[in-house]
């Protein structure tokens, strides 16, 4: 199967989306809410999040309701740098898609795994991010839907999933890693998923590649678990072509599209699980930066002529 039969390029975001002087801004405020530290002794733990409202956001205002887009790091960050990093780049970019109107006004939220909202080696961050569903289902979406004017109108169970279709999940490198965890075990909240540059690793490290045919069958459980349709969720994969972990997601993804049940339709299409290359670009944060000005407004689509 050739590259271009699975996969479409895309073209980078204007220059100017990177600059702060946008006529409209958004904010980004601290939210610290309790959790668990789960990959660990269970001890209670209170963590930080980052959340971006738009221009024009309210908190008074109970009517207007917002999608939301919840982004993990990668390896070496941590919740502070989705909007500390490169001077504010992604703030920036997010302000210049809502004001251009590439995307509706959303909200959108930096997240870690780590339970110290600290950089650990690599085997640890690993270890943390297989538990990171249960935090993510438990304590973050109760936590930041309760405060801000999602489409959520309880955070119960029942809310939360009511709700879905208003919600992605996206990360880059290991945070590509988390996104394909809260799709298999989180189905049910987000409709929207884009990992970035990186496979998934369910069960060891690079499994998408080493083990594709069993990662697919992993992947595919979510939707026989959650009883979704093939039309119930979106899986944007974005990588630069340069990538070397673009050669780790191909074998996956096209397992994914192989994959066949006995039981029911097959849960992935060409429709719902996409590929898309960012031509001259390798794997780091400008990468990450362009993917996300891409693929946002493909979740939340804007009014723009």
């Amino acid at each position: 199967m050739k590259l271009e039969e699975i996969s479409s390029l895309v073209s980078e975001i204007p220059e100017h989306w990177f600059r702060p002087d946008c006529p409209e801004l958004g904010d980004v405020e601290e939210l610290l809410y309790g959790s668990t530290y789960y990959a660990g002794d269970g001890s209670p733990l209170l963590k930080p999040c980052y959340v971006y409202t738009p221009y024009g956001y309210d908190p008074e205002d109970t009517e207007t309701r917002y999608d939301i887009f919840y982004f993990m790091h990668g390896f070496l960050c941590n919740a502070n740098s989705m909007f500390e990093g490169d001077d504010g780049a992604i703030g920036n970019i997010f302000d210049w898609l809502i004001y251009e109107k590439k995307t509706k006004p959303f909200i959108a939220v930096a997240l870690t795994w780590d339970y110290e909202n600290a950089i650990r080696d690599f085997d640890t961050s690993y270890k943390q991010i297989l538990q990171f569903h249960m935090e993510f289902r438990q304590d973050i979406l109760p936590a930041v839907e309760s405060k801000y004017h999602t489409y959520a109108e309880t955070t119960d169970s029942k809310g939360l999933r009511a709700s879905r279709n208003h919600r992605a999940f996206g990360g880059y490198s290991m945070g590509s890693v988390t996104t394909w965890q809260v799709y298999t075990l989180c189905g049910d909240l987000c409709r929207f998923y884009a990992p970035l540059a990186c496979d998934s690793w369910p069960t060891a490290q690079f499994d998408g590649a080493k083990q594709p045919k069993e990662t697919a069958e992993v992947l595919a459980s979510s939707s026989k678990v959650f009883r979704l349709a093939p039309e119930d969720y979106v899986i944007w994969c974005g990588v630069g072509d340069r990538d070397q972990t673009m050669m780790q997601m191909i074998p996956q993804l096209v397992e994914m599209w192989k994959f066949t049940p006995e039981d029911r339709e097959p849960p992935f299409n060409r429709d719902n699980l996409s590929l898309h290359l960012l031509p001259g670009y390798q794997h780091g944060v400008p990468a990450c930066e362009q993917l996300l000005g891409i693929v946002l407004p493909e979740f939340f689509p804007g009014n723009a002529d």
